[in-house]
C-alpha cells in the first residue's frame, strides 16, 4: 500500500486577492492567487472554508502565509497546487499595496503613480484614511481595472484609475491653496469617482443604487466609515472631504462652505475629460493652438530679375 508523500511546508509573507462575493465554501477546488513580498504570484487552494471566509472578510493585509506543497511525479506535466493551511499577522508594518503587481492597472504607470501621490500626503490621519480605502477588497478588485464610464470619457479598462490620477495630479499642482488644502484636494481627486466601483453591473450598465443616488452620493455613503474615523482624528478634514466627495458646491450666504475647493475639483475633473476626448477624437474637440511667430518675409533670390529698361520693360 502506497502512502501519500508528506507535504513540504513553507511560509511566505504576502497578500491574498479576492472578494467576499467570490466565497464559495462548496468549491474547495477553486484557485486563489497570492502575491508575496516581491509581487510574485502564487496560485493555491484554500480548502478550509473557515480560513477562507476569515481572510476575505478583512481588508487586504500582509500576512504570514503557511503553504503545504507536494512535488508531482517526474512524469507529470504539472505539480499539484499548494494548499494554504494557515495565515497570521505579525508586528511588522503592513505594505500590502506594494505587494500587488504594477500591471494590476492595465494603463502603464497608473498604479505606482497613485501610490506615489498617496505618499505625498503629510497629514497622518488623511494618509491613513487613503491607505485604508485602497486596501478594501472591492476597491482592489475593481478600481484599477474598470472604465471611468461606459461610453464617454476614459471608457477603457483602467480608465477610472487613470482619470482619477489625472485629476489628482492637476490638483497637486494648484499654487493658490495651502498645504493641507492641497492634500485634501489630492485625496478628493483620487476618490471623487470611487462610487463608480459600486455603480455598474459587470457589463457597465448603471445599477439601481447608482440610478437612485448617483455615483457621488453612493461613494460618499460607502466611505462613511472611513470618514467617521477621519472625523475623530481631524474633524475639519472629514467635513471638507464630505463636501468635496458629495459634489455639493453651493455657497452659503455667509461663505462658510469650501466651495472654491469644490470648483477646483470640478474644473480638474472636466479638464481630464476634455483632454481624454481630445486624444481620442482630436477632430471633434476644439482646443486653442499654440502661438507661432509670423514667418519672415521671403528674400528675393540672387538670380531673380531686378533691372527695368528705360521703356519700362523688365530685363533679364
Amino acid at each position: 500500500m502506497n502512502e501519500s508523500p508528506a507535504p513540504t511546508i513553507s511560509t511566505v509573507r504576502g497578500v491574498l486577492l479576492g472578494t467576499l462575493d467570490q466565497y464559495a465554501p462548496d468549491r474547495p477546488d477553486q484557485v486563489w492567487r497570492l502575491y508575496n513580498e516581491a509581487s510574485v504570484p502564487i496560485d493555491c487552494l484554500i480548502p478550509s472554508a473557515e480560513l477562507l471566509h476569515s481572510l476575505l472578510s478583512q481588508p487586504l493585509t500582509t500576512l504570514s502565509l503557511q503553504l503545504a506543497g507536494w512535488f508531482g511525479d517526474s512524469d507529470a506535466k504539472t505539480s499539484p497546487l499548494p494548499v494554504l493551511a494557515a495565515a497570521w499577522a505579525d508586528d511588522r508594518p503592513d505594505h500590502s499595496l506594494y505587494h500587488l503587481p504594477l500591471d494590476i492597472c492595465p494603463v502603464e504607470g497608473t498604479y505606482m503613480g497613485i501610490l506615489e501621490l498617496i505618499e505625498t500626503i503629510d497629514t497622518p490621519p488623511l494618509y491613513r484614511m487613503l491607505w485604508r480605502v485602497f486596501r478594501e477588497r472591492e476597491i482592489v478588485a475593481r478600481y484599477w481595472t474598470m472604465p471611468a464610464s461606459a461610453r464617454h470619457h476614459h471608457a477603457f479598462p483602467g480608465g477610472l484609475a487613470t482619470h482619477s490620477r489625472e485629476v489628482a495630479l492637476d490638483l497637486a499642482g494648484q499654487a493658490a491653496v495651502g498645504p493641507h488644502e492641497r492634500e485634501l484636494c489630492i485625496a478628493a481627486g483620487l476618490l471623487h469617482d470611487i462610487g463608480k466601483v459600486w455603480s455598474y453591473t459587470p457589463d457597465m450598465f448603471l445599477n439601481t443604487a447608482a440610478r437612485a443616488m448617483g455615483h457621488e452620493l453612493l461613494g460618499l455613503s460607502r466611505l462613511e466609515r472611513e470618514l467617521k474615523i477621519l472625523e475623530g482624528e481631524w474633524p475639519d478634514g472629514a467635513y471638507t472631504m464630505r463636501v468635496l466627495l458629495s459634489g455639493c458646491g453651493r455657497m452659503r450666504q455667509d461663505g462658510s462652505m469650501p466651495s472654491a475647493l469644490v470648483a477646483r475639483l470640478k474644473a480638474a475633473d472636466q479638464r481630464s475629460c476634455e483632454q481624454e476626448r481630445s486624444r481620442k477624437e482630436p477632430s471633434q474637440v476644439w482646443t486653442p493652438k499654440s502661438w507661432l511667430p509670423a514667418s519672415p518675409p521671403v528674400e528675393p533670390s540672387s538670380n531673380a530679375a531686378t533691372d527695368v529698361s528705360s521703356d519700362g520693360d523688365w530685363t533679364f
